[in-house]
């Protein structure tokens, strides 16, 4: 631990009276005079303009449809369905139904498979019993679909 004049211990970031400031090390020369370190601060390159930043992610558009590739399924009026569409959910659908995903400490999603069933029979307009016909990697590609729509935006945060 350095210590100052006075023996007392110095904080980092601060400076006592009368001490040069730490030259930084680099390669190349430094400035030295006032004239120097004024050129230097100009020369230091601005951000880009907004105009040069990519554009925001497209808006999800809905209904969104997955097709049920693998085993089609019985609609509610004994119709068969081989897509199902999926209205935006709302506060309202997680209220009725729990919010089907969560993070774990790893940060891995973990997705409850009761909860999601409620949900995408919610938002698709299928009877609950009905879904559950659905094989597993339709069903399973359905709620990794959703998913997205359930986790926290950290952009909020």
């Amino acid at each position: 631990m350095e210590l100052d004049t006075k023996g007392q211990p110095i904080r980092e970031g601060f400076q006592n009276p009368g001490q040069q400031p730490p030259r930084p090390q680099g390669n190349g020369p430094q400035p030295t005079t006032p004239a120097q370190v004024q050129a230097s601060i100009d020369a230091t390159p601005e951000p880009p303009p907004m105009e040069s930043q990519p554009p925001a992610a497209p808006l999800e558009e809905w209904p969104i449809v997955v097709r049920l590739i693998h085993k089609p399924i019985r609609g509610n009026h004994n119709e068969e369905i081989t897509e199902l569409r999926f209205r935006e959910p709302t506060g309202g659908d997680i209220n009725r139904c729990g919010n089907p995903c969560r993070i774990n400490f790893e940060g891995d999603v973990i997705i409850d498979e009761k909860k999601m069933s409620l949900i995408m029979a919610n938002l698709s307009g299928v009877l609950s019993p009905l879904l559950d016909r659905m094989d597993p990697r339709d069903w399973t590609s359905c709620a990794y679909r959703l998913r997205g729509f359930f986790l926290p935006d950290p952009a909020a945060w």
